[in-house]
């Protein structure tokens, strides 16, 4: 949290303004403006005295409760949500908990209740250009702390929680839905469709409905709201004036009321997400507005709908769901005003293409912005994908799944609901599959400056075809301008250097003036995370590496070469130099006295010398990297034998920045080691907590002792290092550049 006493300097002065704004101006939105910031730093507060205590890291805890989430399953492990009803011992512990458990001898469904040991940590998540933010995730979700299962049982499900047996529900009718349907993507969708729960997408589903811009269609949004409760409203009605003449004249309540019911269980089904929320709100505006006979506006709806959603949740806007889904209903709003024509049969229809490519349109450079700095993509054919998806999704699957979800239990009518609907869906993914492959389908942007996306809003904005503005067919070319940019590379003879928080293992980016190289790879786990796929890819995405010239593997240990695979299916034609445990065709084994030079910087592979044998950490490449003031060492995992090799054989090896071999493992980083490097940073490439006790106190003492200040990825996020061509030299870390919330307790 913020010092008290800026705290309270903070709060005074907004108080004061606000005070005398209102007496003297009398003006009312400052006294609004303070009490909104006032009431989302009691939420930030509120969810930061949600974390466990640092001194509760570690140890183990025996806790009960139940399993508040559909839990997500991968290879030997399953992860879930866990909701504490009772924390046994003296501690105080979250109410929420993230767990993995590690082959669980029994089943865990969502709703079941257990008592657990656990060893827990605060919440914690990589930090680095581009990528997903696991750590605002985590905040935004209300976990209070992660961690995985030692040990536990099923226990009786005592707690009468309304949320627990309603969630039991939702369980049950997913797996009557998935009992129903053996293909996996028609299953995964109608389980999204009918539930709001995509547990069962795979990386390959959400890369697909990324790239198509589609991904909308998967979530149940205000869209899916309204078509359920405008279904209701007309059904009913129509069958209530059809009754006796006394109910009749109560046509508009009647449908009203079982439009708002079924649009509420509907939401529920979906865990009353944000843009439920939205849909619901605005919803009742809009029907009490109908029923009582009186005119309101659309913003009344909207404006209605974003106070309660942010008297319910402060918090709500740091979600990109939140700006989606308001500022695509407010440029529906706007959009949806068109002016009449014709009155022929050609006229109108070519009056409905039209505003149709005109909403279409609009609503994408409208919403161009938000998904830019939310996913650092741009889908190019969601425009046109989205105007066969979206009738196909919202008008066909969404009731279809609906009506055969609700009729599981009537036999054979709601088996074969679903396999109708199942199959449309499996069509409907497959076109959406295929045209995901296409290469030009999306465009990955890297991260806008502040300048760039200010002029990114302002073209996106000035680009909506509902103003009168001249120019205003032209001004989406303002858009190209940011989405097209690079970002500014280094200088001739200058280097940049970006150590990746990869947690356990190393990848390290290398720039100059007009080349780019990666040294290692980091890991890919047993669960399926790829670090290549998950943090490589988007860390060169986000700084604008759209073509590598090399790829150096020091090793084969899974840390190191994990994520090579992923980032060699993106770059298959890049030059690749491996350890000599590096058994692929297309390499070439790294020797000592392999060098080239880019730029006026000079590579150098300084080991393991010809002839020296595979022995894996030991005969790790290392790389020297100098400009014309400076020295970068890279040196993968290299023990005392390697080390002592180095060392043995008379070069040069005084560097400014050293990648700690090993991690700081204690087999590494010898006294004549670090002597001989002398560097003004030692940069450990190791996980926040991690099991092995990395860097190990005794090589933090060594590096110190020979002048090095010790950072440690794990605690610094990324680490970017430039080395100007004179005498400048910069380090910054990930997590220093800027402060967030939910990142306050990692000073």
């Amino acid at each position: 949290m913020l010092p008290p006493r800026t705290t309270l300097l903070t709060i005074t002065i907004i108080v004061a303004v606000a005070v005398i704004s209102a007496w003297a101006c009398r003006w009312a939105w400052p006294l609004w403006l303070v009490a909104g910031i006032t009431w989302t730093w009691m939420g930030i507060d509120t969810r930061l005295d949600e974390r466990l205590a640092r001194g509760l890291t570690g140890g183990d805890m025996n806790v009960s409760g139940w399993v508040d989430g559909f839990p997500r399953a991968s290879a030997g492990q399953v992860a879930f949500s866990f909701r504490v009803t009772e924390a046994h011992g003296d501690s105080a512990l979250p109410s929420r908990l993230r767990l993995t458990w590690y082959d669980p001898p029994i089943e865990i469904r969502a709703g079941r209740s257990f008592d657990l040991t656990v060893r827990l940590k605060p919440p914690r998540g990589l930090v680095n250009p581009g990528g997903f933010d696991f750590e605002r995730w985590l905040f935004l979700e209300g976990y209070g702390a992660t961690g995985y299962v030692r040990g536990g049982d099923a226990a009786p499900d005592e707690s009468d929680s309304i949320a627990r047996v309603w969630l039991e529900q939702r369980a049950a009718l997913a797996g009557r839905i998935g009992s129903a349907i053996v293909e996996p993507n028609a299953r995964a969708l109608l389980t999204a469709l009918a539930l709001g729960e995509r547990f069962e997408f795979t990386d390959a589903h959400w890369a697909t409905f990324r790239r198509t811009g589609t991904s909308h269609l998967v979530a149940i949004s205000g869209l899916h709201i309204g078509i359920v409760s405008a279904l209701l409203f007309f059904v009913v009605r129509r069958l209530w004036l059809r009754g006796p003449t006394v109910l009749a004249v109560y046509d508009l309540e009647a449908a009203a009321l079982v439009s708002f019911v079924g649009a509420v269980i509907y939401a529920a089904l979906a865990g009353f997400s944000i843009p439920t929320q939205r849909a619901l709100i605005m919803l009742a505006v809009a029907l009490l507005a109908l029923t009582s006979r009186r005119l309101t506006t659309m913003a009344s709806g909207l404006s209605a709908a974003v106070l309660v959603v942010l008297l319910w949740d402060p918090l709500a806007p740091l979600s990109a769901s939140f700006w989606l889904s308001f500022v695509a209903v407010a440029l529906l709003w706007q959009l949806g005003n068109v002016r009449a024509g014709g009155t022929g049969v050609v006229a109108r229809a070519w009056r409905s293409l039209r505003n149709v490519g005109r909403v279409q349109w609009g609503v994408t450079v409208g919403l161009v912005p938000i998904v830019v700095v939310a996913f650092g993509e741009v889908s190019v054919i969601a425009p046109f994908v989205n105007v066969l998806a979206i009738p196909l999704f919202s008008l066909v699957l969404v009731p279809l799944t609906l009506l055969a979800t609700a009729t599981l239990t009537v036999e054979p009518v709601g088996t074969t609901l679903l396999c109708v609907a199942a199959t449309l869906a499996e069509w409907g993914y497959a076109m959406l599959a295929a045209l995901a492959e296409y290469s030009w389908a999306a465009s990955s942007i890297p991260v806008l400056g502040l300048g760039s996306a200010a002029l990114l809003c302002v073209g996106a904005a000035v680009a909506l075809p509902s103003h009168a503005l001249p120019g205003r067919y032209l001004a989406w070319l303002a858009v190209l301008g940011p989405l097209t940019s690079t970002p500014e590379r280094p200088a001739a003879g200058a280097l940049e250097a970006t150590v990746l928080d990869v947690g356990h293992g190393l990848a390290v980016l290398v720039r100059t003036r007009g080349h780019s190289l990666l040294f290692d790879t980091g890991a890919r786990y047993p669960s399926g995370f790829d670090t290549g796929e998950e943090i490589v890819l988007p860390a060169l995405r986000a700084l604008g590496i759209k073509t590598l010239d090399v790829v150096i593997v020091s090793h084969a240990d899974s840390d190191h070469a994990g994520g090579l695979g992923a980032v060699l299916a993106a770059f298959p034609h890049v030059t690749l130099i491996g350890g000599p445990d590096i058994d692929m065709q297309q390499s070439v084994s790294c020797r000592r006295g392999q060098r080239w030079e880019w730029d006026d910087i000079l590579f150098e592979i300084v080991h393991p010398p010809e002839g020296f044998p595979a022995l894996g950490n030991d005969s790790s490449c290392v790389l020297k990297v100098s400009t014309a003031k400076h020295v970068l060492l890279l040196t993968g995992d290299v023990e005392r034998t390697g080390e002592r090799s180095l060392v043995a054989a008379g070069l040069d090896l005084t560097a400014d920045v050293v990648i700690v071999p090993h991690h700081g493992s204690a087999t590494s980083s010898t006294a004549a080691f670090t002597a001989a490097t002398r560097p003004a940073y030692a940069v450990v490439s190791a996980g926040h907590a991690n099991q092995w006790g990395f860097p190990k106190e005794d090589v933090v003492a060594r590096w110190e002792r020979v002048g090095a200040e010790t950072i440690v990825t794990g605690e610094a996020g990324a680490v970017s290092l430039l080395f100007t061509p004179g005498n400048g030299f910069e380090l910054r870390s990930k997590r220093a550049q800027r402060r967030y919330a939910w990142r306050i307790d990692t000073d």
